[in-house]
């Protein structure tokens, strides 16, 4: 029983003594420090990420076009076929949309980052697209002259359909199956 009394004894000293409460209280105070600097790091190095992602879009997007005006370059001197409009708007769109939403969290990321603006982009080279033209040419037909409408025979309202006409085959019989199967020769078998 003595020993349980000088271990507690011992366990109150430490619990209620001055010094306990000051080191929990520094190491309450730098534990919050460090969750807070951990998280700060972590939300700059996500802002690092995302302005790194931005500029290898910017990077991309100027090779690509760049290397589309290339082509059309090339295009032009051998085949003035042209590009299909669809696909051209619909690059645009994308691109439109995906430069106007991020450009505010661009905005914010490089703030966070003590990062400034970059110098705009100069624009692409204007390459003048050649006119759309159709695969085919579409015929121009004649104006049909307008026949007066046949009378419709009126539907017959009860009673069983009427019989149909057999279908007329489109294509003559093939001469394998004329042939007839007898055998004349009777001298040939033996």
């Amino acid at each position: 029983m003595d020993k349980i009394k000088e271990q507690a004894s011992i366990v109150s000293q430490l619990l209620f003594s001055a010094d306990t409460g000051d080191i929990y209280k520094k190491t309450l105070a730098r534990t919050w420090d460090i969750l807070r600097e951990v998280g700060l790091l972590l939300w700059l190095v996500l802002c690092l990420t995302f302005v790194g992602g931005e500029w290898f879009y910017r990077t991309a997007v100027g090779l690509g076009r760049s290397t589309r005006a290339w082509y059309i370059g090339l295009s032009e001197e051998k085949n003035p076929s042209s590009e299909p409009q669809s696909i051209t708007s619909t690059g645009q769109a994308l691109l439109d949309t995906v430069q106007s939403s991020t450009s505010y969290l661009l905005a914010q990321a490089r703030q966070q980052l003590g990062i400034p603006d970059p110098e705009p982009q100069p624009p692409a080279p204007s390459v003048p697209s050649p006119p759309v033209t159709p695969p085919f040419p579409t015929p121009v037909e004649p104006p049909t002259p307008v026949e007066p409408p046949t009378p419709v025979e009126p539907p017959t309202p009860s009673g069983p359909p009427a019989p149909l006409e057999p279908p007329i085959p489109s294509e003559p019989p093939s001469p394998v199956a004329t042939m007839s199967a007898g055998i004349d020769d009777e001298d040939d078998l033996a």
